[in-house]
């Protein structure tokens, strides 16, 4: 079946013999765990129609098998590369002094977060390949790229984590400092691949210096996709508390800038973002834990 007529089915929620037939073919696994399925926009699509599903289909179709071993995999691939933070208020996004300002960053306002965990590394290829081993990249210290953010989210699901919200990003990327960047402007190098000193081309993981959290790579190298839906007028109506956009159909958030960023787009601010369904080589993601 293609993948048009797989999310099509899978919209049709008036034949649900077939729906639930198709739901089991989507979410079957190899022996070694990982999902025979690794499109992630027809796993989502699925993902998401089970939800609406009796609990016990849910319990059968995600719960033995799409599940199954998740939180082992959490402890073998995940847990190893996170950071613990407790966030103190902060003010996200930019004031209208700022040196650089664009769309969606204004206005300056305070949030608050609950403690959660974030990678200190993107995801890499090595990490995507336990999910996906017909992933083919530049090799496995590299971050991985070309996937969607459908990809990347359930790839999330199936290690047990998630994709950090905007809030999260963005109070992680800063590091406790306040300015534009974590880092004087012009020691951004010390920091990032961006424009600058790339060479154009995608670099492996953890080449330059740590933020004071001791996160790699939160600015430059590939753009990571984050949770929420892109909304430029968000900061003017979001909460206080844990804001995270989740309003359906959009364009899908992604942060930090990539190695062919210039410097105001590799900003702990700077909102950028794609249709869900989008892949490009300097667009990949990392996972947080609430």
């Amino acid at each position: 079946m293609s993948k048009d007529a797989a999310i099509e089915l899978l919209e049709q929620e008036t034949v649900p013999d077939d729906l639930i037939r198709l739901v089991r073919e989507i979410f079957k696994t190899d022996r070694f765990g990982r999902p025979v399925v690794t499109d992630g926009e027809i796993l989502y699509n699925g993902y998401q129609l089970l939800k609406q599903m009796p609990h016990a289909l849910e319990e059968e179709i995600l719960y033995y098998r799409f599940y199954k071993d998740r939180k082992q995999r959490y402890e073998a691939l995940i847990a190893p590369h996170m950071v613990d933070l407790k966030p103190q208020p902060f003010n996200m996004g930019s004031g209208p002094d700022s040196k650089y300002l664009y769309c969606g960053e204004e206005p300056l306002h305070p949030v608050r977060l609950s403690p959660y965990r974030i990678s200190k590394i993107p995801v890499t290829e090595e990490m995507y390949h336990e999910y996906n081993a017909s992933y083919e990249g530049s090799g496995s210290r590299f971050p991985v790229v070309n996937v969607t953010w459908y990809d990347a989210f359930m790839f999330a699901v199936w290690c047990d984590a998630e994709l950090p919200t905007e809030a999260e990003w963005e109070y992680a990327c800063r590091g406790g400092i306040y300015g534009p960047f974590f880092c004087a402007e012009e020691h951004l190098a010390a920091h990032a691949w961006f424009s600058e000193n790339s060479k154009g081309s995608l670099h492996e993981i953890a080449q330059h210096a740590a933020n004071p959290y001791g996160l790699y790579d939160m600015l430059g190298n590939v753009w990571e996709w984050c949770l929420d839906t892109y909304d430029s007028e968000f900061y003017h109506k979001s909460d206080v508390l844990n804001p995270v956009n989740l309003m359906v159909p959009g364009n899908k958030s992604c942060r930090g800038g990539s190695f062919h960023s210039f410097t105001d787009m590799c900003r702990p601010a700077f909102r950028h973002h794609e249709p869900a369904s989008f892949y490009a080589y300097d667009l990949g993601f990392r996972v947080s834990k609430r």
